[in-house]
């Protein structure tokens, strides 16, 4: 967790061991006054946490009845275990809960709301996959994508963005494209480099911009068409190899290895894209190169 008041100091101490003491300390007594702050907040994220729970348990009874008893009583409990950290992650930036003028929110909205079940379905798309249920696997990541789509697009509409929306919905794009294609690989469906460029792609993405926050200075992340391009194009190209995997057949064969080469191409222009842009914004924000504003251009932030 990033503040930028405290920062200051931190900079300034050259993030000796005290410093560094003294940052936590301080972040903890924020986020506590936070919660104390907001109280009803706090409640909210829980309350949702617990509707959340009653439905999986609710389809995990309908699983069991009609098809699996085991496997439902794994989603279950891998679904339990996961929403615990999960949503303690979330109550965390409980003071990022605000309206688009800084007013403190005493309850989620709906496109937080659907960021969330995002959020709750990675452990089942994960033991679909590795159980080789294609066609769930499938249902889900289409479900999941277009919570995607109506999250951000209901949060303009509505005028409902908030500060914690901003900060959740990329991370949860990168938890669930990650959980898909590493579940892919761990069926021994997609080889195991295109997962590792998703890594390096999403690692350069957190711990560049990361790094430029904490050692530089506070930094704006414009998405751009190319970045929100990706991520469309990415989306599409995981739910096209795993339908051709539920569908199988000769045609399917070859379509898979051709939509897996894609991907891999796409994953790795994507991280060199990003290894220059890094390179560039880092000239900007030191005074390198000329450019007053301190705005991180054309980073891929929507995929």
């Amino acid at each position: 967790m990033f503040i930028e008041e405290y920062l200051v100091e931190l900079r300034r101490d050259r993030f000796a061991p005290r410093a560094l003491v003294q940052y936590a300390r301080r972040v903890a007594a924020r986020v506590r006054a936070d919660w104390l702050a907001n109280p009803n907040a706090v409640r909210s994220i829980w309350a949702v946490a617990l509707v959340f729970f009653a439905v999986l348990f609710l389809a995990s009874v309908a699983m069991a009845l009609k098809w699996d008893r085991q496997l439902a009583e794994e989603f279950l409990f891998q679904t339990a275990v996961w929403m615990l950290p999960a949503f303690t992650f979330v109550t965390l930036f409980v003071g990022h809960l605000r309206d688009e003028h800084g007013h403190r929110l005493s309850g989620l909205n709906l496109p937080l709301m659907l960021t969330l079940t995002r959020v709750t379905l990675v452990p089942g798309i994960a033991l679909f996959l590795v159980d080789r249920h294609f066609a769930w696997a499938l249902g889900v990541y289409v479900f999941a994508s277009l919570t995607d789509v109506f999250d951000g697009y209901l949060a303009r509409r509505w005028k409902q963005t908030t500060p914690l929306g901003t900060l959740l919905d990329p991370l949860v794009d990168i938890v669930f494209n990650l959980t898909m294609l590493a579940g892919l690989a761990a069926a021994q469906l997609l080889h195991g480099w295109v997962v590792w460029v998703a890594v390096l792609r999403y690692g350069v993405l957190i711990v560049g911009g990361s790094g430029l926050y904490l050692f530089v200075g506070p930094v704006r992340v414009r998405p751009t068409w190319f970045g929100r391009m990706t991520g469309v194009i990415m989306t599409c190209l995981i739910a096209l190899f795993t339908l051709l995997v539920a569908v199988r057949g000769p045609l399917g064969e070859g379509l898979t290895r051709l939509t897996e080469i894609a991907l891999g191409v796409m994953l790795s222009a994507t991280v060199l894209q990003m290894l220059v842009l890094g390179w560039y914004n880092l000239r900007l924000l030191t005074g390198a190169a000329k450019q007053a504003e301190r705005v991180v251009r054309d980073v891929p932030w929507g995929a």
